[in-house]
């Protein structure tokens, strides 16, 4: 069994963060990607720790990008059953224009 250091987790989280980007395709009200706004939110975060040295304080970085990114993919995922179970109503029965 191999232990992993903490930056090492680190680089995972970030790898993490870069594929679950990729499922965001819609835009900003500026027309960005949401997903090169999360990639690039993501990157500054990490260039700032970037020199942090204490392991405790990476740890702690890193769970709470893990918990954070754990809420994201949990939130796709009910958003993507409420769609699923959209899709299965029947639609509503059409009104005759003549009862009205």
């Amino acid at each position: 069994m191999s232990v992993t250091t903490p930056s090492r987790e680190a680089l995972r989280l970030y790898r993490a963060i870069l594929r679950l980007s990729n499922k965001f395709t819609n835009v900003d009200q500026n027309g960005v990607p949401w997903r090169e706004t999360l990639r690039r939110s993501a990157r500054t975060e990490f260039e700032e720790a970037r020199f942090e040295n204490d392991p405790e304080i990476i740890a702690r970085l890193v769970m709470v990008g893990r918990d954070s990114l754990m809420q994201v993919e949990e939130g796709i995922y009910r958003k993507q059953l409420e769609l699923l179970d959209d899709q299965k109503k029947p639609p509503p029965p059409k009104r005759s224009p003549y009862l009205e």
